[in-house]
């Protein structure tokens, strides 16, 4: 199901820095989870997926903040 779009960032915020504290066990555990398994099959072509859409969504992220930063933002 995806994500509503007006809380489509906060969800997917919450869900990569879920990835991201996964990542870190990784590097303190040689490339594997908190259960001693490395990444496989469809799991590790997702992963190497999101390290291309990251660095995609990155790239285009500060394009638009550079372009529309003072304009995005809805009064809080």
């Amino acid at each position: 199901m995806a994500n509503m779009s007006y809380c489509r960032f906060e969800n997917t915020a919450s869900a990569l820095q879920d990835c991201l504290d996964a990542v870190e066990t990784m590097l303190e555990h040689q490339g594997k989870n908190e259960y001693g398994e490395a990444l496989y099959g469809t799991e590790r072509r997702a992963f190497e997926e999101m390290i291309e859409l990251c660095d995609n969504f990155s790239n285009y992220a500060n394009s638009v903040l550079e372009d529309h930063g003072e304009t995005m933002y809805e009064d809080e």
